[in-house]
């Protein structure tokens, strides 16, 4: 079992209408250093694979097919310890 956890956030180039919402929010607050916002999604996941490189792989496609929009989204992922 690989324990993953999974970071999908928009691309730079992508504007963030709802990070641009949570900014003007905390500034309104009296947060007035928060200068930027970007939201994401976050994803802990449990693989269940024979090895580390079918981990790897099983990853990728879930990345890549189902927990992002590749046309608006990047991602990134790590394997954490249990």
């Amino acid at each position: 079992m690989v324990k993953v956890h999974v970071l999908v956030h928009l691309r730079p180039d992508i504007l963030d209408v709802q990070g641009q919402a949570i900014r003007q929010a905390v500034t309104a607050a009296g947060h007035a250093g928060v200068a930027a916002v970007r939201v994401g999604k976050s994803f802990q996941l449990d693989i269940d694979a024979p090895n580390a490189e079918a981990a790897r792989e099983e990853v990728e496609r879930l990345c890549k097919e189902t927990l992002s929009n590749p046309l608006l989204e990047d991602y990134s992922w790590e394997a954490v310890e249990s």
